[in-house]
C-alpha cells in the first residue's frame, strides 16, 4: 500500500532536528496549501544541492505538505538507479520512490494519470552534485521530466532549498588529478571541467544552521504536439533550460532573503 506523507511524517520529525536548526520558509511557500488544493497532481523538481542536500530538503518538504493540509497525498519519486541496487540502501531506495526498481517515463507518465500517486519528484542534476558548489542548479542529467509533465498534463512545482551547501567542501580539482577525470563519466567529467570544483559530503559542520525552502508554481513548458515534431529533441532542451532558470532565480530570491535574517 503506497505510503502518504501522513505515513512518512513521524520519520521526518524524528530526521529533522537531527538535520537542520532552524527553517526558513521563504518565496511561495505561504501559498502551498492552495497550490496544493488546486492542483491533484504534481510534478516536483527539485534542486539537488550537494551529494547530502536531499536529506534535509525532502525532510523539509515533507513536513510542509503536511503542515499545508496535504498530508494524504501520496508521493513517489525518482533517485539514482545504483541504489536499488545496492544492499542496505535498496529498501531506504524503494521506501523514499515508492517502487523497488528504477522507473522509467511512462512508469512515471502512468502513475501521474492514474492510480493512487499525487506528487513525483525529481532531482534532474542527478550525479552532477558531485561538483559545484550547492548553490548553483548544476545541469540537468536528463530532461525529460518536462514530457511527463506534458504527457500527464500536469503542473510542475519548483522546489528550492539553501543551506545544505554546509553539508560539503568544495575542492579545487587538482592539475595533478586532473588525467583522472578521463575516467569520470561524460556527463560528470564535462561539468567539472566548467566548474572546476570538486563537492566533497562534509558531515564535520554538524546540523545546517538554517534550511530555506521556497516554491513556484510553473506550467509545462512542453505541449505534447512539441513532442511529436522532428525538433522534439531540441524542445526537450530548451524546456530543460528553460526550468533550470527558473530554479536557479529561485534559489538566488531564497539565498538572499536567508542571508538578510
Amino acid at each position: 500500500m503506497p505510503r502518504t506523507y501522513n505515513d512518512l511524517s513521524p520519520l521526518a520529525e524524528r530526521l529533522a532536528p537531527l538535520l537542520y536548526q532552524h527553517r526558513v520558509d521563504g518565496p511561495g511557500m505561504a501559498d502551498l496549501s492552495c497550490i496544493l488544493s488546486d492542483n491533484p497532481r504534481l510534478l516536483v523538481i527539485m534542486n539537488h544541492g550537494p551529494a547530502l542536500g536531499p536529506a534535509p530538503a525532502l525532510t523539509a518538504f515533507l513536513q510542509s505538505v503536511v503542515m499545508a493540509g496535504g498530508g494524504e497525498r501520496v508521493p513517489f519519486g525518482v533517485t539514482w538507479r545504483g541504489f536499488h541496487r545496492l544492499p542496505g540502501v535498496r529498501d531506504l531506495a524503494s521506501m523514499l520512490t515508492q517502487s523497488s526498481r528504477e522507473l522509467d517515463v511512462e512508469d512515471l507518465v502512468a502513475r501521474l494519470t492514474d492510480g493512487p500517486f499525487n506528487d513525483c519528484c525529481i532531482m534532474p542534476e542527478g550525479e552532477l552534485c558531485n561538483v559545484g558548489n550547492g548553490i548553483d542548479v548544476q545541469p540537468f542529467m536528463s530532461n525529460r521530466f518536462a514530457e511527463v509533465a506534458a504527457r500527464a498534463q500536469v503542473p510542475i512545482l519548483l522546489v528550492a532549498h539553501t543551506g545544505s551547501e554546509n553539508l560539503a567542501q568544495t575542492l579545487p580539482m587538482p592539475d595533478a588529478l586532473t588525467p583522472l577525470a578521463t575516467l569520470l563519466p561524460r556527463r560528470l567529467r564535462q561539468t567539472l571541467s566548467e566548474t572546476g570544483v570538486v563537492s566533497m559530503p562534509w558531515l564535520l559542520s554538524g546540523r545546517v544552521p538554517q534550511l530555506g525552502m521556497a516554491c513556484q508554481l510553473m506550467q509545462a513548458p512542453l505541449s505534447v504536439a512539441d513532442l511529436e515534431g522532428e525538433d522534439a529533441q531540441q524542445r526537450l532542451a530548451q524546456a530543460g533550460f528553460h526550468v533550470r532558470a527558473q530554479l536557479q532565480r529561485l534559489v538566488n530570491r531564497l539565498s538572499l532573503k536567508v542571508e538578510a535574517l
